[in-house]
């Protein structure tokens, strides 16, 4: 038994050494020095916060955009930090409804700061998540997204993401499934 658990580890070794040579050393260099400040903002990216003030109405309830229900009319000037790092202000007009799997929206953020992404997003039907605005690494909306929004002049808007939650869990083991980890070259 002890010869065995003695071969298994040498193939482990000798794997690891493969891979790790495979490594530039500059990456290693990056996940080790910036493993704490990735972490934490994998932690921020968890979860998404916006207030807004304006002639709104809406409430609404989502299990992702395939499973949500509600309805939104209006214009409000809001406060995001919100999916994919957005930061910043910008105002955000239309009108959406949904029931269950049907929905239909003329949904626009069409002015904000720098680090908020500009969208228009107009649909009918089911909707899916190969479009442009629901984009895995830059999409300024998440179809996976889980939680609500409610307001009436003053509205705020409060969801998870479960996907984030997934690259945060496994950032601990060094696996970044989103590719927006920070590197070293990312602060020249």
């Amino acid at each position: 038994m002890k010869k065995l658990f003695l071969a298994l580890s040498l193939v482990g070794c000798l794997f690891a050494s493969n891979s790790a040579s495979a490594l530039d050393s500059r990456e290693v260099m990056d996940k080790l020095l910036l493993y704490i400040p990735n972490r934490i903002v994998d932690a921020f990216d968890m979860f998404t916060v916006d207030l807004g003030v304006g002639p709104v109405v809406e409430a609404q309830l989502m299990a992702t955009r395939a499973v949500w229900g509600g309805a939104g009319i209006g214009l409000a000037c809001k406060a995001y930090k919100a999916h994919n790092r957005q930061y910043g202000f910008g105002i955000e007009e239309g009108w959406y409804w949904s029931f269950v799997t049907v929905s239909d929206e003329n949904f626009s953020l069409s002015r904000g700061t720098s680090l908020v992404k500009k969208y228009v997003e107009m649909r009918a039907g089911f909707p899916t998540p190969d479009r442009r605005t629901y984009g895995f690494f830059d999409g300024p909306r998440d179809y996976w997204a889980i939680g609500g929004s409610l307001g009436c002049l003053v509205t705020g808007d409060l969801f998870i993401h479960p996907v984030e939650w997934a690259d945060f869990a496994l950032g601990f083991f060094f696996i970044d499934i989103k590719g927006d980890d920070f590197t070293l070259d990312d602060f020249r």
